[in-house]
């Protein structure tokens, strides 16, 4: 009876043994496919997350370019300003003025990082420098947008209100060449135009300065984007390179 008894016991262990292995098997099981999960549900928050950056870093260079030719088209307009007896071709006018009606109205709608914000996936990026980056990133976005808001504000309720007194703004538009935006050449305009009487006008050169205040205001921080943005998705692709 002993020996049964020893027998038993030690085939009843052996089970006992059997089950906590087959049960050590499966939860390693369940966390290996847990940490397989999780790590391909930050690949694919990375690899969107990099192809919307990519998306505004293109835009703001694109805005950089723009603001530049502006700023050069205004330092035109001011020199035809003092010397506006002998001024160019209307045409070449309507040109430069309309690098002046451009707000440059950046895409502020981000979904993907507002994604990572509102369901908490910011917590689960594990190389601190590529979080603080995103972290960082709304406040710079919104210390850029400040000085566009003002520049939209003056070119819509202030500038082309003052050009209309003037000069056509068909004209102008039609020379808009940003994103091929511009209008199609149209019949000519009956409007009378006063190209002297806009070029005289105090206001014109306070517009000008002004306008050119805020850009190149804006031209520092879309920089600053650039340069974050240039960060961001180089701590990415070094993140899924490294998967």
């Amino acid at each position: 009876m002993e020996n049964k008894t020893g027998k038993y016991f030690k085939y009843a262990l052996g089970e006992i043994v059997l089950v906590v292995i087959g049960i050590l098997i499966a939860l390693s099981i369940n966390n290996w496919n847990e940490n397989r999960k999780a790590k391909e549900k930050e690949n694919n928050l990375f690899a969107n997350l990099k192809i919307d950056f990519d998306t505004r870093l293109f835009e703001l260079k694109e805005m950089q370019s723009a603001k530049n030719q502006s700023i050069s088209a205004i330092a035109q307009l001011n020199t035809i300003i003092a010397n506006k007896e002998n001024r160019p071709k209307d045409s070449i006018i309507d040109y430069l003025l309309s690098r002046t009606v451009n707000g440059f109205k950046f895409n502020e709608d981000f979904k993907m990082l507002d994604v990572v914000f509102d369901t908490g996936l910011i917590n689960d990026v594990k190389n601190e420098e590529l979080k603080r980056n995103l972290i960082e990133w709304p406040q710079i976005v919104e210390e850029m947008l400040e000085e566009q808001r003002m520049h939209n504000q003056l070119i819509d309720t202030r500038l082309v209100p003052f050009y209309s007194k003037y000069i056509s703004m068909r004209d102008i538009y039609e020379k808009f060449d940003f994103r091929k935006y511009n209008l199609p050449s149209g019949s000519e305009v009956s409007l009378n135009k006063n190209y002297l009487g806009l070029l005289s006008d105090p206001l014109f050169e306070n517009f000008m300065a002004e306008s050119e205040m805020l850009m190149r205001v804006s031209t520092i921080d879309i920089q600053t984007l650039i340069s974050s943005a240039e960060e961001i998705t180089e701590l990415i692709r070094t993140e899924l390179n490294n998967k």
